[in-house]
């Protein structure tokens, strides 16, 4: 009778681990569901603040900065939808390619300190301003 009831055991412990893991399965997909909710609601943040930016009460240096950036990423986007449109037109003559080329505006990238918003050098590891690594 031993025998069997070491098998008996065996496989009670066998169902319990079985019923241990898809319990801890559970748990996992509801931390799944809250993380997945918490970027949904960092999203909105962003958005609210974006919003706010654009409407100029953003106080904020850092908020100030990094919203900035996306103004200078926008600018980017646009600078390279035009010449994705000079690309598709019709090829012009060699002189009015010049003079497009010359009235294309230049696009300058600033960098800024996304702890204090100051301009800083591209290659820096450092802000200048307020010394915050980068």
């Amino acid at each position: 009778m031993a025998f069997f009831d070491k098998i008996a055991a065996a496989a009670k412990s066998a169902k319990d681990s079985a019923n241990t893991a898809i319990e801890i399965g559970k748990l996992n997909l509801k931390i799944k569901s809250e993380n997945d909710a918490i970027e949904q609601f960092k999203c909105q943040i962003g958005d609210l603040l974006w919003a706010r930016f654009q409407e100029g009460t953003v106080t904020d240096p850092q908020v100030i900065a990094l919203c900035e950036s996306i103004v200078a990423a926008n600018e980017t986007i646009d600078t390279l939808q035009q010449q994705i449109e000079v690309l598709k037109a019709p090829a012009e003559p060699a002189e009015e390619e010049a003079a497009a080329e010359e009235e294309a505006p230049q696009l300058i990238l600033e960098r800024h300190c996304a702890q204090c918003g100051a301009v800083m050098e591209e290659s820096a590891k450092f802000c200048s301003n307020c010394g915050a690594a980068q």
